[in-house]
């Protein structure tokens, strides 16, 4: 197998990631732990987190839906059917949740401002060895613009210099597609010129894992606090030093 190309997801993997952010919003509202991640994958792709990172509703609106729906009791079932499907305890009772969408949102891209030291330093050499196309594949959303005080609260977006260090910064919002679609990967090898089983995809989802590697992507799932493992196992698939032993934490 010959790799021509390393694929990066964004957040959870060269940035802190938003599932901290989801803990930290439930640990402080005393919330059932991972209820509001269950709560946004069951909404399907049709839900306001979903079309949200497709570019299809603006902000504002987004934050409304994205509360109401997080807030609905029927995420109650979801959340039954998640224990059940991981073989854990059903729990005897579940709370009635209240979520406010702006302010889980900030939490969220709060953990998105921290780049992460082990892959930032990858990607330089992955770059310097001049044998691969490195690209960013990202579910992402619009800035508001012209909301300073909305930007500054969502991080800013993407850091200037990570953005610039890829060859190529493909985003759901501007494609209309996102993860696990199998047509965003395959835009994503069009855009690079290569076949799916030409390319590493790292990521820190489950399901966008699986969606990549039935394509034919080798794939490597970056846990959280745990970049550097992910970046030694890279390193042994390109047959490069990819490892910045200076680092003393996997986060700036």
């Amino acid at each position: 197998m010959t790799i021509k190309a390393v694929i990066f997801d964004i957040g959870g993997v060269c940035v802190g990631s938003p599932m901290e952010g989801i803990h930290r919003y439930e640990k402080e509202h005393q919330l059932p732990r991972n209820y509001i991640n269950v709560a946004i994958v069951s909404q399907g792709e049709h839900g306001a987190f979903q079309r949200f990172e497709r570019g299809e509703i603006k902000l504002h609106d987004f934050y409304k839906e994205f509360g109401e729906e997080l807030s609905s009791p029927k995420n109650k079932k979801a959340y039954q059917k998640y224990f059940e499907r991981s073989g854990k305890a059903t729990p005897s009772s579940i709370p009635d949740v209240t979520v406010d969408g702006q302010e889980l949102f900030h939490t969220m891209m709060a953990e998105t401002a921290r780049v992460d030291r082990y892959v930032a330093f990858a990607i330089q050499q992955l770059k310097k060895s001049g044998k691969f196309k490195v690209a960013a594949l990202t579910n992402n959303f619009e800035m508001p613009e012209s909301d300073r005080r909305e930007m500054d609260a969502l991080g800013g977006g993407t850091p200037t210099d990570l953005k610039a260090s890829f060859d190529h910064f493909i985003e759901s919002r501007l494609v209309g597609l996102r993860k696990p679609d199998p047509r965003f990967y395959q835009h994503a090898c069009k855009v690079l010129g290569i076949e799916p089983h030409e390319a590493v995809f790292l990521d820190d989802i489950g399901m966008n894992l699986r969606a990549a590697k039935e394509l034919g992507m080798e794939t490597i799932q970056v846990k959280m606090g745990r970049s550097k493992d992910a970046v030694i196992q890279l390193g042994k698939i390109v047959q490069l030093d990819l490892l910045d032993t200076t680092s003393h934490s996997s986060h700036l």
